[in-house]
């Protein structure tokens, strides 16, 4: 299950059959795109965006990366590095500005992921599907 749930945030794919995009592009930094959706998956025809407001909830998803990546950057620069609060601050914030795109997609990967699950039988569907084509 996290395996099927970590292939799919890491490659983009589709969290129920693992075979389409989620995102129109794979590069997170290709600042014009890199938040544009398709709709629906090409190969299981799941609707991504369930409801207007489905993915509101991937900002709480977003909020705890960062908070997460806020303590782990806090305890190397205290435990670590001592650097003075004001570098520790340039330092964070940059690097949040700088990830910024990646953690909108892991976000909103990652809330897909919690409501659907992996199916095989919408692979078998899908190759079913190809193969008589």
């Amino acid at each position: 299950m996290l395996k099927d749930i970590f292939y799919s945030i890491v490659r983009n794919k589709c969290p129920q059959c693992h075979q389409s995009n989620v995102f129109k592009t794979n590069n997170a930094f290709n600042l014009s795109k890199f938040d544009k959706m398709n709709a629906i998956c090409d190969c299981c025809g799941l609707k991504y965006e369930k409801e207007p407001g489905y993915f509101y909830g991937a900002m709480y998803v977003s909020y705890g990366l960062m908070v997460g990546w806020f303590i782990i950057t806090w305890a190397i620069d205290t435990f670590l590095i001592n650097s003075e609060t004001w570098q520790y601050l340039t330092f964070f914030i940059i690097s949040i500005i700088v990830f910024m795109p990646l953690t909108f997609r892991i976000s909103r990967l990652l809330w897909l992921n919690i409501f659907v699950k992996f199916d095989k039988d919408k692979i078998n569907i899908n190759n079913t599907i190809t193969k008589s084509i």
